[in-house]
């Protein structure tokens, strides 16, 4: 376990935000990361031991907040709580922990409105920086619509005879023939689904949709081997990806550029008390290491 300045770290804390940058990074580059579980797993260690700091630096600027902001704050959290259906014996055996979470949330909001208070608003000239260091954040994902058609390898004796089949009722909608009927007719989906309705791109690794996406609208595949099946898709509409302009986001880079700023005022402080921190390795089975 680790102890920050004589305050333990709960060990869970650290596996949650581990699991969060690894699966941030995992979606990001849509491969497994396994490899990297020790970056992550340092990477998770510092943002929390980072948090700790910060909370106990907010508490020694902050000692004591209102009992009136807490009892508001706290009201607040029991109505939202309710509105989610939590029950009144749930919320009353956890009042006391609720009132703890909201002075600790009320002391950060202080120390972050010190950190933040000579922030001016952003200038439109800010704003258009900041929106085209971020520009492939604000990509519309592609989607395309899709007719499709599937026959399980398994389902036949004869695979190469079964490719060869395929091939034809290929040659057959290239030739002009109506794809949507050759697909009613000619699917094994027990369904007889053939519409995929609007496929986002999600995963550009995967074998399938990377076919999908590199195909124009119109378009009917090449006979694709996937998951113990052969297929057939026709795209039948497109909608590329773009990046939004940045008038139609003005309103929403002005509130992502001040989340900016504060996330960097809050890793700026980390990083000046970080160094003045205890922080010491402990294990409880044969002694503290530093």
């Amino acid at each position: 376990m680790i102890r920050v300045n004589g305050e333990l770290i709960d060990p869970n804390l650290i596996e949650e935000t581990f699991s969060r940058i690894k699966s941030e990074a995992e979606a990001r580059l849509q491969v497994s990361c396994c490899e990297r579980d020790g970056e992550f797993m340092k990477e998770a260690e510092q943002e929390v031991i980072d948090s700790i700091v910060i909370a106990q630096e907010a508490e020694q600027l902050h000692p004591k907040i209102p009992d009136d902001e807490i009892r508001e704050r706290l009201e607040q959290t029991l109505k939202t709580y309710r509105e989610h259906g939590a029950s009144w014996d749930m919320l009353e055996a956890q009042r006391d922990q609720l009132r703890n979470e909201c002075e600790a949330n009320l002391r950060m909001e202080k120390l972050l409105a010190d950190l933040t208070k000579d922030l001016a608003d952003p200038t439109d000239g800010e704003l258009r920086a900041f929106y085209d260091e971020n520009r492939d954040d604000y990509r519309t994902v592609a989607e395309a619509r899709c007719l499709h058609l599937v026959k399980f390898l398994d389902r036949h004796e004869d695979p190469i005879g079964l490719l060869e089949r395929m091939r034809l009722i290929r040659e057959d909608a290239l030739e002009g023939g109506d794809f949507k009927e050759i697909a009613k007719r000619e699917t094994e989906k027990e369904s007889g689904e053939i519409d995929l309705d609007w496929i986002t791109l999600d995963r550009p690794g995967n074998h399938f949709e990377s076919m999908i996406f590199t195909m124009r609208e119109g378009e009917v595949s090449p006979v694709v081997s996937y998951e113990n099946a052969l297929h057939l898709i026709k795209v039948t509409e497109l909608k590329p990806s773009i990046i939004t302009p940045f008038e139609d986001l003005r309103e929403q880079l002005g509130e992502r550029f001040s989340f900016h700023q504060r996330r960097e005022a809050l890793r700026a402080f980390a990083a000046q008390h970080r160094g003045k921190a205890t922080v010491e390795q402990v294990n409880f089975g044969g002694g503290d290491e530093d």
